[in-house]
């Protein structure tokens, strides 16, 4: 309740109830060490650092400062969309060359014509972007014996100089070329020339001037000439003569021009520093980096705190990112003040969660040795011959299949943090009365081998959650652990597409591998990070344990290392179904699956597994008989779903429901009115309406219904029908068995505000496009018919009048092969439906 109110004011706060002796000095030093207060500290509260001195440069092209502008639009019509701009530190003198692209080897090609120009520089100094940086250009400017010299990131105030003539290039682009955008281009050596013309303010001198030691005869020169009718007069002196003097002239020109400069940099100095105060870092200490934020490049704030590991200069830092070492100005860096652990703002409690409704529920620890093949389930409608080869396949199998997890030997699991430096969430003290059931939890670990004591700096604390039997589980709260550790991008397997390769499928068998995580170790440096603390001692996990966000792509790229080469066999995490269309090759798959799953040394759940069935339950789905539906106990759920009275309650509710979206037509439609009163602006407390308890009902009618879908069969054609109405568009994915057209996949959607302002034959045009988009993964590369109730469809890919936005749309659709059927409203039942229904 004290809303960071600052230094004073927290004072006054304390002084008006409290007093002990330097009671100013720790308000002090609490507040300078909030957290909070430090990471949303105003950049230009933080002091800037004195400006330094750049040396001041007395050859021409000896160094120069290079920079890319872009990408400009419009594009040229030429294809040109960048510049690359150049400007010589000594004399000023800029060069600039429109680039069609940024690779590198058109940067060096560009580069290079430049300095046919110029000649060779020594030193090249530039930004960090990877254009300038890459293996090509290190190649470019060692075979050219160039320096390159790279400025800090998020500073460009060090390569000020080309920065501040890029602003005036394209500041002079913007007004010359307004009549004729595209031609920017062309105007590049005319605005060059003009640049060129003009004395610097710094030098005191033109760029022409100082690399040719004269005045050129520029349009001003030749407007002076028409009108006084004077002309230069003829040479007289001898060749010899005229080199003199000009030599003569030049070396004077850049001395005066070297005097103006070092007298205009003095005087900017000191005109900066007024507001300037100076700021060193230490090596050792932490500090807060300026960065764009991960949503807008133009948008900064403080991230880290990393620390500091060396000194280059007096501005200039090195930064331990974790992954890696920066450079960073002073000017971008803010001292972190650490609080000490005493009042360390980060803390935990234990906690005791009531458990809500999940799908994958995280395994308690009550594993007891042995195998028992005896509780596997088999098919109800196996005969007896198929139930004896199963017999003898679990008999030579008996040892894959325990309650004890295992060890792979596929992979090992590695965190990668991106800071160094520990994370320790402290862990008060457990209550009492949980006291014996953490401590039993945590002895079954021991035993099983998952845990060892540990001297971690590291540790997450530990919670309790309520299980629906009003037991507890022991979980560890690793999300300090998360916001800091590398992702992995392994893809998860998405469950449409495993739908459809195993849907139409007679014979399957499901497989859970006991206690999956467990059975992946974790390589040595990964374990001191996984540390937790109960009364009985500080440990640390030798396996895999769950909560660790790239559990999930690790095991699942362990299943897919284990799996890869069996045919017939789907997973997801560690879910394992086999699916096939006859017996032989069911039992084939399942001996080679039990092969590969023994020689990877890992576990299967016998009370989980399931063999030989026709109809099974897999990622929340019943399959069998080429049909997709529901599981019969959600369902039963689902109606028995009280009416919520938090949001909270609701977003649970249309979690459940928005699973099973694709079974249920109109789905967007009958869920609207409920996912409005889930906003923000809506109170958490809901008061229902009718129409909110009327959608309400509607979807648990629909869901308890339990819809039925066709799995698809890639084998066989695919049949689409769309519509649109006023304010919604709908699709439905069919294919035809025994002459009768059955769904296969619904879809929907409300129309933006934008798109309810289109024609009619917009709108049916945008709803086949979403439609074949939608299903672009059942579509692309095969023959399909479109079926609507408007017939201009029919002429969409002849037609030669159309405007642009359905020209657009007829060549998205050209690269799908189908041909487009008029059908009567009346049989348009489902794509109309879905459409219209409000």
């Amino acid at each position: 309740m004290s809303g960071h109110q600052g230094i004073k004011r927290t004072i006054d706060r304390v002084l008006q109830s409290f007093y002990w002796p330097g009671v100013q000095e720790a308000v002090r030093r609490y507040v300078r060490s909030c957290d909070a207060c430090q990471r949303t500290y105003p950049k230009s509260r933080v002091g800037k650092a004195p400006l330094g001195r750049m040396p001041l440069i007395d050859t021409p092209f000896e160094r120069v400062a290079v920079d890319i502008i872009g990408p400009l639009k419009p594009i040229s019509h030429m294809g040109n969309r960048y510049i690359l701009t150049l400007v010589d530190f000594a004399t000023r003198y800029p060069d600039a060359i429109a680039l069609p692209s940024i690779d590198s080897a058109t940067v060096a090609e560009a580069l290079v014509e430049m300095f046919s120009r110029i000649g060779f520089p020594r030193e090249v100094l530039c930004d960090q972007a990877s254009c300038f940086t890459s293996e090509l250009m290190r190649e470019v400017n060692d075979l050219l014996a160039i320096k390159h010299l790279s400025s800090t990131p998020y500073h460009p105030m060090c390569n000020g100089l080309v920065e501040r003539f890029n602003g005036t290039l394209k500041q002079m682009l913007r007004k010359l070329c307004q009549e004729e955008p595209k031609t920017w281009d062309r105007l590049l050596a005319p605005l060059l020339f003009a640049y060129r013309e003009v004395p610097q303010a710094s030098l005191g001198f033109s760029p022409f001037e100082l690399i040719y030691g004269r005045n050129v005869r520029g349009p001003l020169s030749l407007l002076k000439e028409l009108w006084t009718g004077d002309n230069q007069s003829e040479e007289v002196k001898t060749t010899y003569g005229y080199v003199l003097d000009l030599r003569d002239r030049l070396e004077k020109t850049l001395q005066l021009a070297q005097e103006n400069l070092s007298r205009a940099k003095t005087t900017q100095k000191k005109y900066y520093d007024r507001g300037s105060r100076m700021r060193r870092l230490k090596v050792g200490d932490r500090a807060l980096v300026l960065l764009p934020t991960t949503e807008n490049k133009l948008m900064m704030h403080w991230k880290g705190p990393f620390r500091v590991t060396g000194k280059k200069g007096d501005s200039d830092y090195w930064l331990d990112m974790g992954h890696t070492t920066k450079l960073f100005h002073i000017n971008m860096l803010k001292r972190y003040e650490e609080r000490p652990p005493e009042i360390s703002p980060q803390s935990a409690s234990f906690i005791v969660v009531e458990e809500e409704e999940t799908d994958t529920p995280v395994p308690t620890f009550k594993a007891t040795e042995g195998f028992g093949t005896e509780a596997i389930k088999l098919g109800p409608n196996l005969r007896n011959r198929q139930r004896e080869e199963i017999d003898e396949l679990l008999a030579t199998h008996k040892d894959v299949f325990s309650e004890v997890p295992g060890k792979t030997n596929l992979l090992e699991c590695r965190l990668k943090l991106t800071t160094s430096e520990p994370i320790n969430t402290p862990q008060y003290p457990l209550p009492f009365a949980m006291k014996e059931v953490v401590e039993k939890e945590v002895g079954e670990m021991l035993r099983l081998g998952v845990i060892e004591r540990s001297d971690s700096p590291y540790n997450s604390p530990l919670v309790l959650v309520k299980k629906p039997d009003k037991s507890y589980r022991t979980c560890i709260d690793f999300r300090r652990i998360n916001d800091v550790l590398v992702s992995d991008a392994e893809p998860i397997p998405r469950t449409d597409v495993l739908f459809t390769e195993i849907g139409t499928r007679k014979f399957f068998s499901k497989f859970d591998l006991t206690k999956g995580y467990w059975q992946v170790p974790l390589d040595k440096e990964s374990r001191l990070k996984t540390a937790f603390s109960t009364q009985s001692g500080h440990y640390h996990f030798l396996y895999m344990p769950f909560g660790i966000k790239t559990a999930s792509a690790v095991f699942t790229r362990l299943m897919r290392r284990l799996l890869q080469g069996i045919p017939n066999v789907v997973h997801y995490i560690d879910d394992v179904l086999v699916a096939t269309t006859t017996w032989e090759e069911h039992m084939q798959t399942l001996s080679e699956l039990m092969n590969r799953i023994r020689e990877a040394g890992l576990k299967i759940k016998p009370q989980k597994s399931e063999i030989g069935m026709t109809s099974i339950v897999f990622l929340g789905h019943r399959l069998g008989d080429g049909t997709i539906q529901p599981v019969e106990d959600t369902i039963i759920k689902i109606a028995k779903a009280p009416l919520p009275t938090t949001k909270k309650q609701l977003r649970s509710f249309l979690g459940l429901a928005g699973y099973y979206r694709d079974l249920i037509p109109h789905y967007a439609e009958k869920a609207l009115p409920l996912t409005e009163m889930t906003k923000k602006r809506e109170s958490n407390k809901i008061n229902w309406n009718i129409e909110g308890q009327t959608a309400f009902e509607t979807l648990k009618q629909a869901l308890a219904s339990g819809p039925i879908l066709k799995a698809p069969d890639l084998k066989r054609g695919f049949v689409l029908r769309s519509d649109a109405s006023d304010s919604c568009i709908g699709a439905v994915l069919m294919q035809e068995h025994d002459g009768v057209l059955y769904p296969v996949k619904y879809a929907s959607r409300q129309l933006l505000p934008r798109e309810q302002n289109y024609s009619t034959i917009e709108r049916e045009c945008l709803a086949l496009v979403w439609a074949v988009e939608k299903f672009h993964i059942f579509l692309y590369g095969t023959y399909f018919t479109v079926q609507t109730d408007h017939q201009p469809l029919q002429y969409l890919s002849r037609a030669k009048h159309l405007n642009s936005r359905v020209l657009r749309w007829s060549l998205v659709l050209q690269e799908y092969n189908f041909h487009v059927e008029h059908i009567k409203g009346s049989e348009n039942v489902g794509a109309d439906y879905m459409s219209r229904l409000q």
